[in-house]
């Protein structure tokens, strides 16, 4: 995992900070972010250490608690430390965005997300506009024309590019944008902002004339417009279809599948790192340039008739892939899903052609291996970063798998290198 400071002193964080970086003899680069616990941050970071790791860096990873003061501390502090590169991940206070700027004059820095207004910086992002495009054209496609869109007050340039998406998209269908189909509501993840939109949202759904389909700025949102739906005795997608944005798997494993826009945050986070490592290489002389990752509509019940049991076996798998690091059980997954746990696991072998035990230690061998060959991790660190609970049980596997012990696997392919 990568490297995290957290609720370090005020006082004392410039030197704690400067002490914690100088613990990573060599290379280091900084990811800072508003909130690491977000799943959509976290996916990028954890993506972006992997990519460090493997090409000799250590990346750590600091967010500053959405606080203008906490971020105002940490940027002060970083400008002071031995780093190489940064990464800028997500949104900032402008109060602070000089602090960005003195950052990016004395070294490479990438921009995900939205772009801070600051000379040469490299920017990776998805392409929202085109990402609402599709989530637009797959329901003019299912031939809904009574279209409207749910966005957030927000500066935030994905959610005004996917407002003109949806803007553009009526327009070159020839079909009307609705003002009393438009609903901007106040972004905030708290329970305080969850309750200001929840009473907004049931007054808009209450309208004599609704539309037969909405396009929603982001899947968390989606969730509460759904709420709401459901709650006024509609039902999704007969009465209402709903398309989100981002495919946050929390949200699309709710009682209706919600059809998304997802963007691979995977993708996004490897790019960052190879591209700021680029810079690093190349000198300040280096062009910036925008990167766009292409988005991909994944369509599920929220919005057509479609058989939710493939989907349901589709997120099975992309859970285990997201979470086999950790402890994790067929009852568990089971559960997620709503199955049986019995039943799961019957059709688990069924549908992959191997039992859940089986499939999970696949994923965390082939991890193990990874580490083995581009870290200089003890063995003892890999079996717990790959998810293994005894180190005994690790060697057992690991050697049944490859025929070798991790240690001799790791020395034979150090000598081929050599």
């Amino acid at each position: 995992m990568a490297g995290r400071v957290r609720e370090a002193a005020p006082t004392g964080l410039s030197r704690g900070l400067g002490a914690f970086l100088r613990l990573y003899r060599g290379k280091v680069l900084v990811l800072i972010a508003q909130d690491l616990a977000h799943w959509y941050v976290g996916e990028i970071a954890a993506s972006a250490n992997q990519i460090a790791q493997a090409n000799g860096y250590h990346l750590i990873s600091l967010d500053f608690h959405r606080s203008a003061e906490r971020e105002h501390e940490l940027l002060t502090a970083v400008s002071e430390a031995q780093v190489e590169g940064y990464i800028f991940l997500w949104d900032y206070f402008p109060q602070n965005l000089p602090l960005y700027q003195h950052l990016a004059a004395h070294h490479p820095c990438i921009q995900i997300g939205d772009p801070k207004p600051i000379p040469n910086l490299d920017h990776i992002t998805g392409d929202d506009y085109s990402g609402g495009m599709s989530a637009m054209r797959h329901l003019l496609h299912l031939g809904y024309q009574q279209i409207g869109h749910i966005t957030l007050r927000t500066s935030l340039q994905a959610v005004r590019e996917r407002r003109q998406a949806f803007e553009d998209a009526l327009k070159q269908a020839n079909l009307r944008v609705c003002d009393n189909w438009l609903l901007e509501l106040s972004y905030g993840f708290t329970e305080a902002s969850r309750a200001e939109r929840l009473p907004e949202i049931r007054k808009f759904l209450s309208q004599p004339e609704l539309p037969r389909a909405f396009f929603v700025c982001a899947d968390w949102l989606a969730v509460e417009v759904i709420e709401c739906i459901q709650e006024l005795g509609l039902r999704i997608p007969e009465d209402i279809a709903i398309v989100g944005y981002d495919d946050a798997l929390p949200y699309a494993l709710t009682s209706t599948p919600l059809t998304t826009v997802r963007v691979d945050l995977q993708q996004l986070g490897r790019l960052a790192v190879e591209r700021l490592l680029f810079r690093i290489h190349n000198g300040p002389q280096t062009e910036p340039c925008q990167l766009c990752v292409p988005p991909m509509l994944v369509v599920r019940a929220s919005s057509a008739q479609i058989t939710p049991t493939t989907e349901r076996w589709s997120f099975a798998k992309r859970y285990i892939q997201e979470h086999f690091r950790e402890e994790l059980t067929a009852q568990q997954v089971a559960k997620l899903l709503g199955f049986n746990s019995n039943y799961f696991s019957h059709q688990f072998r069924q549908v992959f052609g191997q039992r859940f035990t089986d499939y999970v230690h696949q994923l965390r061998l082939a991890y193990a291996s990874e580490l083995l060959l581009t870290t200089d991790y003890t063995i003892n660190r890999i079996a717990e970063l790959a998810g293994f609970q005894s180190l005994n049980h690790f060697y057992t596997l690991f050697k049944r798998h490859y025929q070798l012990s991790p240690h001799l696997y790791r020395s034979q392919h150090f000598d081929k290198k050599t």
